[in-house]
């Protein structure tokens, strides 16, 4: 054993090592290894619903929130990360957490246009559940305010329309920002949003 152990010893190590590396690999690709540190707390708020009542992010304590601000006619990023997140909703309804562990925000920062109606009309048409995927709206200036507090700077130019950072924040059960998913270009990855909300959502 110990000759064996001498000639071999440094192959028995590298087949070890690719070992562990694949099954890391293999456990970060399932959602696994991502401990998601706390960043801050998460500035509380309260806006209107499409429904007309007043919501806010203290209202659903306890639950694992996804944070997204935007306006709905915008030209570009904002309906292709909605449409992303409408696969988010999916994953979370097929894990039975949406609503109860999980709830998503949409907020408009353009409440000339983002009327209740329109906020309506354009939830639906990515199948937003109201009981889990919020789309909330409030005064301009104050929405400007908290979409900084989320890292998101919102600049409004002479005609009225809007350039902005596009990200999704994920907010724990405590209130605390958890991570940022920045959506360049509209494009964000569902199943890595879900899995990390599915993550942070474990007891």
């Amino acid at each position: 054993m110990g000759v064996f152990w001498q000639k071999h010893w440094f192959k028995v190590l590298a087949a070890v090592l690719v070992v562990a590396a694949a099954a890391g690999f293999i456990y970060k690709s399932r959602g696994g290894g991502e401990s998601y540190p706390v960043i801050k707390q998460a500035a509380d708020f309260k806006l209107e619903h499409v429904d007309g009542t007043m919501t806010g992010l203290s209202d659903d304590n306890g639950k694992v929130r996804l944070v997204y601000f935007f306006w709905s006619t915008c030209p570009d990023v904002c309906q292709p990360t909605t449409f992303e997140l409408s696969k988010v909703q999916e994953e979370l309804q097929k894990a039975n957490l949406l609503g109860t562990d999980a709830v998503m925000y949409s907020i408009s920062f353009d409440p000339a246009r983002d009327t209740a109606e329109q906020l309506k009309t354009y939830s639906a048409r990515f199948n937003a559940d109201p009981k889990g995927w919020k789309f909330l709206r409030g005064d301009e200036k104050a929405v400007k305010d908290l979409a900084l507090k989320y890292g998101v700077s919102v600049v409004k130019d002479a005609n009225g329309n809007f350039a902005h950072q596009n990200s999704v924040a994920l907010v724990d059960r405590s209130g605390n920002i958890r991570k940022y998913f920045v959506a360049a270009d509209g494009n964000l990855n569902y199943r890595l949003v879900a899995e990390a909300v599915k993550t942070v959502a474990k007891p």
